[in-house]
């Protein structure tokens, strides 16, 4: 008998692993709080080693049809005094940008529309040596295999198996927008811009859009200033190279979005019986990488291949989860210390921060993108 899961959550994480289940004979429904699976988010990047498993699915072309190819990387200083450049050439698979309403499109379309629920949100879950019982608000109940959390960084079921516990908070707030692409940009290059507690990102995403980034210190939950988001970011901004004042001034107030960088350290085991997690309800990633997506649709590829083996629920998921913990967790480190690095302000160690970088990179640009880049889920 066909073994049946549910995931909860309908993201990135919940969509690439109800496809690779799929994938490997097995049946998922993916249930999502939300009324319906809408236009969110802004633009994201995705690298070689999730590229690889699109391609892997049979989902790459349709992603590549909607985003733009990154063929190198810029780093600026805040009066646009490049750093250093990386160029993103040698791997199998692209590297790319696309706004995430596209490549969450393109991984539900691969899925059967039976197998997702929306307006369905889960309470608490139960499990035993023949499966799990999922208890929803409303009061639905549902049994299967095994129940896999991929509910974000806020998870229910990571609450229920671990106790529920505030993420920690990494010391700056984060803007995202989209404006329409600039005239002059070079295709294919991404670029963040250093300063002294700030930064600033561009990410070309293809369709004639620019996902853009900024940066700034503070303490949690900073209200916006009184003369409205568009402005305080434009204020902070406005002395930087160009495009990064023009991008923000083309951007519709509306569309743009702000969070604070947060984690969460490391857990030893996921999951418990019949019962893990997946994506950002596991290891959520401060955003400097561009790995968070990357890291579900490798969890998701992960988890599919150990159940191929054919061993309990439970076995697979334990055995899925050594796999991918000490992955995952090398990825957060490196996240959270190039987050704290570009965050510096004293001026006197942001000059000698620049100065590294630029030496260090000039010396072996691609050591360390190849133990990220280079990995097979």
């Amino acid at each position: 008998m066909t073994k049946k899961f549910l995931i909860a959550g309908g993201g990135i994480g919940g969509l690439a692993a109800a496809l690779a289940l799929r994938r490997a004979g097995f049946a998922a429904t993916v249930f999502e709080r939300a009324p319906a699976f809408g236009e969110v988010g802004a633009g994201m990047s995705l690298w070689p080693n999730a590229t690889r498993v699109l391609e892997s699915w049979g989902v790459l072309d349709a992603v590549l049809q909607k985003g733009k190819p990154v063929t190198q990387f810029n780093l600026h200083r805040w009066d646009g005094r490049l750093i250093s450049v990386i160029a993103m050439t040698g791997f199998q698979t692209p590297a790319l940008c696309i706004h995430r309403a596209d490549l969450h499109r393109a991984l539900r379309d691969r899925l059967n529309p039976s197998s997702l629920e929306t307006n369905q949100t889960l309470e608490s879950f139960a499990s035993g040596d023949s499966g799990v019982r999922a208890r929803f608000v409303g009061g639905r109940e549902m049994e299967a295999d095994g129940l896999i959390g991929a509910d974000g960084i806020k998870s229910i079921i990571r609450s229920q198996l671990h106790g529920a516990e505030e993420p920690t908070y990494r010391g700056y707030c984060i803007w995202r927008g989209i404006a329409p692409e600039s005239a002059g940009m070079a295709g294919g290059h991404i670029s963040e811009t250093w300063g002294r507690g700030r930064r600033f990102g561009i990410l070309p995403m293809g369709q004639g859009r620019i996902c853009w980034y900024a940066t700034r210190n503070g303490p949690p939950s900073q209200a916006d200033a009184p003369e409205g988001r568009k402005a305080e970011v434009l204020a902070l901004f406005r002395d930087w190279h160009k495009p990064i004042a023009g991008l923000i001034a083309a951007t519709d107030p509306g569309d743009i979005m702000k969070s604070n960088a947060h984690d969460r350290n490391p857990l030893g085991q996921w999951g418990d019986g019949p019962v893990t997690l997946l994506g950002d309800a596991a290891h959520p990633l401060t955003p400097n990488i561009g790995q968070g997506a990357c890291m579900a649709i490798e969890d998701a590829a992960c988890l599919a291949k150990m159940l191929r083996r054919g061993a309990g629920v439970a076995t697979a998921f334990r055995a899925y989860e050594a796999a991918r913990g000490p992955r995952t967790a090398f990825i957060a480190r490196r996240a959270r210390r190039i987050g704290a690095i570009g965050q510096w302000e004293n001026p006197w160690v942001v000059r000698g921060r620049d100065l590294a970088t630029r030496l260090l990179l000039l010396r072996s640009p691609d050591t360390q993108l190849k133990s990220m880049y280079a990995y097979e889920a």
